[in-house]
C-alpha cells in the first residue's frame, strides 16, 4: 500500500515597503522540500517588480532608461549569476536543439579560450573565489576591453531573455547609450536601485550549498557543470521564502 501523500501547502501573504512603494504579493507554497533553483521564477518576479518602482524613480527625477531592444553593448561584461541561476542555465542549454546547444557551448568555449590568452581568466577565478570587490572591478573592467559578446546574445539582443541572470534584470542605465560600449565604467550611470535581489540569491545559495561563494561568472556555468550539479541542497519551500524575505527586509 501507497503512503499517503503528507504533503501541503501554505498561503504567505506580505507587503514590503520597497523604496516609495509596497509591493504586495500573496503565494502558495508547498512544504516539500526544493532547490532554490525551483524559486527562481517567484524571485524574478519580485526583481522585476523592483526595477519598475526604480524606474518610477528615476522617472521622477527627470531621467528615462536609455537601454532598447538591439543595444547589446552591456553584453560584453562579466556577469555574476547565483549558483541556482548557473543550475538553471545548465538545464536551459540542455534543453535546445542539438545544433543550437553546439553553437552555445562552441561561444563559451571560445570566451574561455580567449580569457585564459589574455591572462584574465586566472585572475578571474582568484577574485570570485577571494570574493575580492575591487579586483572584480579591474578583471570587469579588463573583461570589457575584449569585447566577448555573452554567448546567448543574438543581434545586439538576448536571446534567454525570459530567463536572463537577475544581475542583467538589475542593470540599466540613464546615461547616454553611446558611452555604454565605453570601457571608462565613470562615464556610465546605472540605474538606482532601492533593492537589490541578487545578492540576497547569492548569499542563500552560499548558505545553503556551503559552497564559500554562492555566485560565479556565467561565462564559467558550462566549466562548472558537475560542482552545479552535485551541490544542490534542498529545503522546505516555506522556509527558502521565509529566508528570502527575512534577506530582503534586511538588505
Amino acid at each position: 500500500m501507497s503512503e499517503p501523500d503528507q504533503s501541503t501547502t501554505e498561503s504567505i501573504s506580505a507587503e514590503l515597503r520597497i523604496g516609495s512603494e509596497n509591493i504586495r504579493f500573496s503565494v502558495e507554497i508547498t512544504n516539500e522540500p526544493v532547490h532554490i533553483h525551483d524559486l527562481l521564477p517567484f524571485f524574478q518576479r519580485i526583481t522585476d517588480k523592483v526595477i519598475e518602482i526604480g524606474i518610477k524613480e528615476a522617472e521622477r527625477q527627470g531621467k528615462c532608461i536609455s537601454c532598447k531592444k538591439g543595444c547589446g553593448a552591456c553584453c560584453s561584461q562579466l556577469v555574476p549569476v547565483s549558483r541556482a541561476e548557473g543550475y538553471r542555465l545548465l538545464n536551459l542549454i540542455e534543453s535546445m536543439p542539438a545544433d543550437r546547444q553546439q553553437v552555445i557551448r562552441e561561444r563559451f568555449a571560445h570566451n574561455i579560450n580567449a580569457l585564459k590568452e589574455a591572462g584574465i581568466l586566472q585572475m578571474m577565478e582568484q577574485a570570485v573565489n577571494n570574493n575580492d570587490r575591487k579586483q572584480l572591478r579591474e578583471v570587469g573592467v579588463n573583461y570589457f576591453k575584449l569585447n566577448l559578446p555573452c554567448p546567448f546574445l543574438e543581434d545586439q539582443s538576448c536571446s534567454i531573455h525570459r530567463d536572463r541572470p537577475l544581475s542583467c534584470r538589475e542593470f540599466l542605465v540613464t546615461s547616454d547609450p553611446v558611452h555604454c560600449a565605453d570601457t571608462n565604467p565613470e562615464t556610465v550611470e546605472s540605474l538606482s536601485l532601492p533593492k537589490r535581489i541578487s545578492p540576497i540569491i547569492y548569499k542563500m545559495s552560499r548558505d545553503l550549498n556551503e559552497a564559500g561563494r554562492g555566485y560565479l561568472p556565467l561565462i564559467q556555468v558550462l566549466d562548472s557543470a558537475e560542482a552545479l550539479s552535485s551541490h544542490q541542497a534542498s529545503e522546505p519551500a516555506i522556509d527558502l521564502i521565509k529566508q528570502f524575505l527575512q534577506n530582503l527586509t534586511q538588505a
